[in-house]
Order: C-alpha cells, then sequence, then structure tokens
C-alpha cells in the first residue's frame, strides 16, 4: 500500500507541477518582416531599419527581417535584439525576392532558425493590392514601381523584373501559421485581396488607400519605433499599434500632406461570414453592378491609381434595401475590428468618416470587361464567388 500510495503520489506531484509551469512559462514571439526591397524601395531601407531597432528595444518578441537591396549581389535573412543589434541568421546570393518560392523558403527557414510560440508576418514593398501585374505591365498605364506586392528589378534570373499576385502568395504562405498579417504596403485594405488570406492569420492589418514613402519626413509606412512593442501580446495590443499608427501621422509637423494614412484591422474568421452576408445580396445582380452608377461612392484611388477601389460599405448600401444592410452591417462590425483614417490622403482622396468601412471593394463594371484585371478577378479570386 505505501508504495501504490508513494507513486499515486508521485504522479499528482508531477501533474500539478508540469502544469504550473507550462503556466508559468510565457509565450514567445517573433515577427518576420519581409522586405522586398530590390526597387525603388530601397531609398527607405536604412530609415526603416533604424526604426526597427528603435522599437527592438521596448518589444518582448523578436523581429526578423528577410532584405533583399536593389545593387548588393546579395540577400539576408537576420534577427535584432532588444539592445538593436543584428545577428546575422543566412545569406544568399543575388536572387528573386518576388518569388512565391523564396517566399516560402523564407517563411521556413525562419521558423527553423527562430523557434516560436506564435509568428506575425509583415510585408514591406510596393503593391497595387489585389489589382494584378498582368494588366499593368501589359499596358504600362502606370509607374511600374507602384505596382504589386513584391516587385523586383534584378531578379538574377535573366528574365527582368519580376512580380507576385496576390492569388499566389496567399497559396504559397502555410495555413494558420500567423497570429497577424501586416501588409504595409498600398492598397491592400480590399475586401478581394484580404479575402484571400482569410486562413493565413488571425488578423490581417491593412491600408485600404496608398501607403507614403517619405522617410525624409517620417512618414514612410508603419512607424516601427512607435508600433513595434505592440506586435508581440495578442489582438488587444494589435488594435493599439493601429492607433498608434493613425496618431503617428495625424501628428506629423510640417505639410499636410504627410498627414495621410488609412488603416483597418480585420478578424479573418469573420470574413467567412462577410463573404455569405455579401453573397446573399449579390447572387445574379452582376449585370446590374455592371451597369451601376458609382458617382458619390468613396473612392480609395488617387489620380495615378487605376480607378478600381471602392468603399465597400457604399457600395453594399447601393446594392441592398435598409434592412438588408442592417445585417450586414452587423457582419462588417464583427469583422472590422479597427478602422480609422485621416480626412484626406496626400490632397487628392477627401475621405467621409461616415462613408468610411475600412474596406475597399473592387466594382466589375462593364467598361473593364475587355480588361485582363476583370479576368484576373473572376477567375482567380475567391471573393468574385460572391456573384456567384
Amino acid at each position: 500500500m505505501k508504495i501504490r500510495f508513494y507513486f499515486c503520489s508521485l504522479f499528482i506531484v508531477l501533474l500539478v507541477f508540469t502544469g504550473c509551469r507550462r503556466d508559468d512559462v510565457p509565450e514567445t514571439y517573433a515577427t518576420l518582416i519581409y522586405m522586398a526591397a530590390d526597387n525603388s524601395m530601397d531609398a527607405d531601407v536604412n530609415y526603416t531599419i533604424e526604426r526597427i531597432k528603435e522599437g527592438a528595444i521596448e518589444s518582448n518578441g523578436t523581429t526578423v527581417i528577410y532584405l533583399d537591396r536593389k545593387g548588393t549581389g546579395k540577400t539576408r535573412l537576420f534577427k535584432i535584439d532588444k539592445q538593436g543589434v543584428e545577428t546575422l541568421l543566412k545569406e544568399y546570393p543575388e536572387e528573386n525576392s518576388a518569388s512565391t518560392a523564396t517566399l516560402a523558403r523564407v517563411i521556413s527557414e525562419t521558423r527553423q532558425l527562430v523557434p516560436a510560440d506564435k509568428y506575425g508576418f509583415i510585408f514591406w514593398s510596393h503593391s497595387m493590392g489585389w489589382y494584378p501585374a498582368l494588366n499593368t505591365v501589359a499596358t504600362r498605364t502606370i509607374p511600374k514601381e507602384y505596382t504589386y506586392i513584391g516587385i523586383d528589378d534584378t531578379p538574377a534570373t535573366g528574365t527582368g523584373i519580376s512580380f507576385m499576385e496576390i492569388d499566389e502568395i496567399a497559396d504559397a504562405m502555410p495555413g494558420n501559421l500567423f497570429e497577424y498579417i501586416w501588409f504595409d504596403v498600398c492598397l491592400m485594405g480590399s475586401v478581394d485581396g484580404l479575402y484571400e488570406f482569410r486562413n493565413k492569420a488571425d488578423y490581417l492589418i491593412a491600408s485600404p488607400t496608398e501607403v507614403l514613402l517619405e522617410a525624409t519626413h517620417d512618414a514612410s509606412g508603419v512607424p516601427y519605433a512607435k508600433i513595434l512593442k505592440y506586435l508581440f501580446g495578442g489582438k488587444d495590443d494589435l488594435i493599439n499599434a493601429c492607433k498608434v499608427y493613425h496618431d503617428h501621422y495625424t501628428s506629423l509637423p510640417g505639410d499636410e500632406i504627410y498627414r495621410s494614412a488609412t488603416i483597418v484591422m480585420v478578424d479573418s474568421k469573420e470574413l467567412i461570414g462577410l463573404y455569405s452576408e455579401t453573397r446573399k445580396l449579390l447572387t445574379g445582380k452582376l449585370s446590374d453592378v455592371q451597369n451601376m452608377n458609382v458617382d458619390g461612392i468613396q473612392v480609395y484611388h488617387s489620380r495615378h491609381i487605376p480607378q478600381v477601389f471602392f468603399d465597400y460599405g457604399e457600395f453594399m448600401k447601393k446594392n441592398s434595401t435598409d434592412e438588408q444592410y442592417l445585417v450586414l452591417e452587423n457582419q462588417l462590425k464583427k469583422t472590422v475590428i479597427y478602422k480609422n483614417a485621416t480626412p484626406d490622403f496626400i490632397n487628392q482622396v477627401i475621405i467621409d468618416p461616415a462613408k468610411y468601412s475600412g474596406l475597399s471593394v473592387y466594382i466589375p463594371l462593364d467598361k473593364w470587361k475587355n480588361e485582363s484585371s476583370y479576368n484576373y478577378y473572376f477567375n482567380l479570386l475567391a471573393w468574385s464567388g460572391v456573384y456567384n
């Protein structure tokens, strides 16, 4: 009896001990910042990394950076500690950072070299939201440096400029690995684009407008010195990071043009419900939408951007009754956890708070049916299924 009691007692002690230890050990966090800067973004690399080092001093996690710069002939994967010191993890020869194979490899290597309980991911590059490279490359209607998520001017492949498309990026990323994905790029606050990442992270953060690239005015994308400490603490801290992002831009001194920013944070799992409610209202109505009058709908595209980024809430109001919209609005409030915007963006886009849902949307007007972007949208983006 004594022996049996001893083993039972020991088993209970072990259970209590391991249980307490598991609760007491804090979770470890790591954020990977994917800096595809082999393009005109290279001009703001040094500024951004210095701000990251400032922010790392107050952070509770590890910041890992993949950096492909213009004209260096090499690419690095390194981490920054709480003292702001870089530690090289891997170095590569010149490679194509605008490649989903490279992206997938970097994520895998980061998990191996920097084990953590939770991961975050930040895209840092140029972007045209969901709008495809195949369209603007063919027509050359806008400067190439503004386009797509990830552009590599010298991909070392002999093929010239390289790009990544939204659907390809989403396919390349592992499912349900990241606590959040922050798109520190232009125009990714689109419901059409974000829906592709609904199973890739718990939360998605982006801007429906462009993002400034003005390091000399402290107005270059995410203000990492201020927000990095909030990227390792879960939902509430991420909301605080979004607030700090908005406050940073509203408080910038000097020319008011630099006080330009929009931000939205989305609960990824609620995107599925938003899709469902949207589909109820739009199924079978593609012909109506193609011929609708878009005058008066809030837009987020400036003059040099393809005119395809309209406010999602405003668009849905025009395609539903008051009663139907109340149901949709309830789901929208569950989906958009936080949103904010300055009164205008670079003096070109006036943003009415009453019309700002936080999300943009593509309206597939009839005039665009012959563009490759229209075909890309309906053939490759899952959100287009709302029209059945």
